[in-house]
């Protein structure tokens, strides 16, 4: 998946566009990149990805993870059956309201004070009919 930078026709979009010149793998979203942005990136991706491909599964990884696919397809094969699932690499803890802090949340207000259980960006997969 690849989104505009915020700097158009910068290193990183000449760099992308080059890449994919080359591979011809990307999937370009009509998305600005910010980090405000990312539940915007990720409701336009589940939507796209769902209107170009049917699948069992659509997932979110970032470009920095390293997936063993096999083990991605074992765990899911097990949920095949399930409807609504929504799984990856899950946690809760504290909402982070202090400005100070590394990963602060702007919009501390609206979780209290613990995050409900939920999957981190990092990876996640939702089932097609959640997506």
């Amino acid at each position: 998946m690849v989104v505009c930078s915020a700097i158009s026709g910068g290193i990183v979009d000449r760099a992308i566009a080059a890449e994919d010149r080359k591979h011809g793998d990307f999937m370009r979203l009509d998305h600005v990149e910010g980090y405000l942005e990312l539940s915007g990136k990720t409701k336009t991706y589940f939507a796209t990805a769902v209107a170009l491909w049917d699948a069992n599964f659509y997932v979110k990884v970032d470009d920095d993870v390293h997936v063993n696919i096999a083990t991605l397809g074992q765990i899911l094969s097990k949920h095949i059956s399930r409807p609504r699932v929504y799984t990856g690499c899950m946690k809760s803890g504290p909402v982070l309201s202090d400005k100070e802090v590394r990963y602060y949340e702007p919009e501390h207000w609206k979780f209290g004070d613990k995050y409900f259980r939920h999957a981190t960006g990092q990876l996640y997969a939702i089932s097609k009919d959640l997506a």
